[in-house]
């Protein structure tokens, strides 16, 4: 408080002292709007500005005339910029005769605040000793010798009954001390096993339904701070509750906690409880009745967890059932599949090069070749399911690759798509053709989401993972790939069962897109998530493990696509299907490659030993890896390598339970080619071995 404020205080109190001494109610103009006193006795207290106001007029009604007032000492304390507090000690002289009550010492405390540009006075405090100001009448000291006395009197009684009581309460409070010991004893075990349960527990008054006890693991499983206040009948408001895979209210009366009111013991696991923050938690929940003393229900409690995990595992491993009962269908169908495949896409692709683009059976050629791409697609997806199904991997840019998916499925499309994927983005080791498919399906989906058209939003980013990770893959580098549409989104019940087989919400879907894409994702060692709001869109997140580089370092030599070379050498194609053997060989016929064809290995062995003989080896060998009744590629390939270790040896296969078409090298392969091919395709698979 600066000198100038400490002078003005000064002044303030000195003109209310004057002011009270000429018994001049013009005093009250210095009072606050809010404010407080205490009487002259000090134990009344005025909250009311009017009623102090009342009480001083009154006080200098009942005593007219002027007092005389000697200021004895002051103290003037500051609290704060605006808070100052004044204590002052004077005589006063009142205008009676008395010796006694006519000069007396008294203390006045003011409370002044700065409003605005002025001090006022907030509160008032007075003490005169010998004599007490109760509602406006000043008592004399003879009637309060008087009533001392009385008091005296009353306090010896008083006081001799409270030495008897005080020696009976002793004993009871030490009995009762060692009760409550035992007690809070009792009640420290009780509070740190509920503390320390992984359970949430909760307990409600019966019949009303009102909370009692909840531990912290209840409220963090709740997602709430604090307890509601609920009863037996809005407790299906107070907590948003669903029949878990339903949009389906749980009832009330089948809840745990309600049940056990009726005195029953129920236990249940498919209560899902939506959270204060939108999140939900799928919840196994035991309950039972508390009984008193006399048997009556007068609680009801649950002891509940988080299941949702091990309700996903569970769905999950039906999930796996499921695919691998689709594994073992495609297993059955895909080699003989892709070997009618293999002869129709490579009969129309010499077709198309025979009658060349101004021919008029050209364009039918086409649209068969493209209806044969479908077929093959579909058969590819069924193989994502199958055990054999493993990816044919190599290092490629995800960068060209989304954009080529989009530029392909979006092509004439309403839907917009913004591409964000940087020149940063790392490589990845994968199977192409399947992240091509896996990323074509997320994107159909989207475009089906949206049949209006719509926004769709393409991102990829570099993440390193944490040994401990939500999604459980093991620690390194990845990429992650976020496909955000503005679509019609997925219900929670769909939601759960979007990945499963055969699962499909369009009339004209096959149920497989999807399914097929997390089995892809799954098989790359990767991870793929969904989420969605209804009206609002989804969002599909996949991670896949990166080679922690950009392509540019990694970047194969480009590969020449023409078919034809000249003296390109001679091949052996090796097949059980005659179908398969003269359509590559009139391929690599047209190619520029002499042919020999034979229908197993031990054939195959046999041509190459004799050519090698005669010196005039063959340049590579096309071998089919699966040969009923004979011996296959896989044991062909090790007779031939032992013959000429330098074989250029390709396999070829539409389908296998080995690992063999993802890791050829491995088992002495130099490429691998995967049926259905077109002549092209053949061409490029011998010229990069080659």
């Amino acid at each position: 408080m600066d000198a100038n404020d400490n002078k003005e205080i000064r002044q303030l109190f000195d003109e209310y002292l004057q002011m009270y001494a000429s018994r001049d109610d013009r005093l009250t103009e210095h009072f606050s709007d809010d404010f407080s006193g205490f009487t002259g006795g000090g134990d009344f207290l005025v909250k009311d500005r009017a009623v102090w106001v009342a009480i001083t007029r009154q006080d200098f009604a009942q005593v007219k005339e002027p007092l005389r007032i000697e200021l004895k000492d002051l103290a003037i304390q500051s609290l704060s910029e605006t808070i100052a507090v004044t204590t002052g000690f004077f005589n006063i002289h009142l205008p009676i005769e008395d010796n006694i009550l006519s000069q007396e010492t008294a203390r006045l405390v003011l409370i002044f605040r700065k409003e605005s540009t002025c001090w006022k006075i907030t509160h008032s405090s007075i003490s005169i000793p010998y004599y007490l100001v109760r509602e406006g009448e000043v008592y004399p000291m003879k009637e309060l010798l008087e009533r001392n006395q009385a008091l005296e009197k009353q306090d010896v009684e008083r006081t001799q009954e409270l030495t008897r009581t005080n020696e009976y309460l002793s004993r009871v409070i030490e009995e009762q001390k060692h009760a409550q010991q035992q007690l809070d004893e009792r009640n420290r075990l009780i509070d740190t096993l509920l503390a320390n349960l992984p359970l949430g527990v909760f307990m409600v008054e019966a019949p009303t339904g009102k909370p009692l006890i909840a531990n912290a693991r209840a409220l963090e499983l709740l997602g709430r701070a604090i307890l509601p206040d609920s009863n037996r009948e809005n407790l299906a408001d107070v907590y948003e509750t669903y029949r878990y895979g339903t949009k389906e209210s749980y009832p009330a009366e089948e809840m745990p906690i309600v049940r056990g009111m009726y005195g029953e013991v129920s236990t249940v696991d498919d209560l899902l409880v939506v959270r204060p923050d939108g999140t939900s938690k799928l919840m196994g929940i035991s309950g039972t009745p508390v009984l008193d003393s006399n048997g009556h229900i007068w609680a009801s409690l649950v002891c509940f967890q988080d299941i949702t995990d091990r309700k996903e595992h569970e769905n999950e491993r039906l999930k796996v059932q499921k695919l691998e009962s689709l594994g073992v269908l495609a297993g059955g169908i895909a080699h003989d599949f892709n070997n009618i495949l293999t002869g129709v896409m490579g009969n129309i692709s010499l077709a198309k090069m025979f009658v060349g683009g101004a021919h008029k059976a050209y364009a039918p050629l086409l649209g068969a070749e493209k209806a044969s791409m479908r077929a093959s697609e579909l058969a590819r997806q069924l193989l994502t399911f199958a055990k054999g199904g493993d990816p044919v991997k190599k290092v490629f840019s995800v960068q060209v690759l989304v954009k080529e998916c989009v530029s392909m499925v979006l092509h004439g499309s309403n839907v917009k798509c913004t591409v964000d994927v940087p020149d940063s983005i790392h490589a990845i080791n994968a199977d192409e053709g399947q992240i091509s498919q896996a990323i074509h399906n997320i994107i159909i989906n989207a475009t089906q989401a949206m049949p209006g058209g719509g926004s769709l939003t393409i991102s990829a980013r570099n993440e390193m993972l944490a040994v401990k990770n939500s999604m459980k893959l093991p620690p390194g580098t990845y990429i992650r790939i976020a496909c955000i549409d503005e679509g019609c989104g997925i219900s929670d019940a769909d939601l759960r069962k979007i990945f499963d087989p055969y699962f499909t919400t369009k009339v004209s879907g096959t149920g497989l897109g999807l399914a097929s894409t997390h089995s892809i994702i799954i098989k790359h060692g990767g991870h793929i998530s969904v989420s969605s709001m209804v009206d609002k869109g989804t969002t599909f997140t996949i991670h896949l493990p990166s080679i922690g580089e950009t392509f540019s370092e990694y970047k194969p030599e480009s590969v020449s696509q023409t078919v034809e070379c000249q003296n390109c050498g001679s091949i052996l194609v090796m097949d059980d299907e005659e179908m398969i053997r003269d359509l590559a060989a009139e391929m690599l016929l047209e190619i520029g490659y002499e042919v020999t064809t034979c229908a197993d290995g031990t054939e195959a062995v046999s041509h190459y030993s004799a050519a090698k003989e005669s010196g005039t080896p063959f340049s590579a060998v096309i071998m089919d890896l699966t040969i009923p009744g004979g011996l296959g590629g896989k044991e062909a390939a090790k007779e031939i390598l032992s013959i000429d270790p330098s074989a250029c040896l390709i396999v070829s296969s539409g389908y296998s339970n080995d690992p063999i078409m993802s890791d050829y090298s491995a088992y002495g392969f130099e490429g691998a080619i995967a049926k259905p091919y077109t002549i092209s395709e053949l061409a490029q698979a011998l010229r990069v071995t080659g």
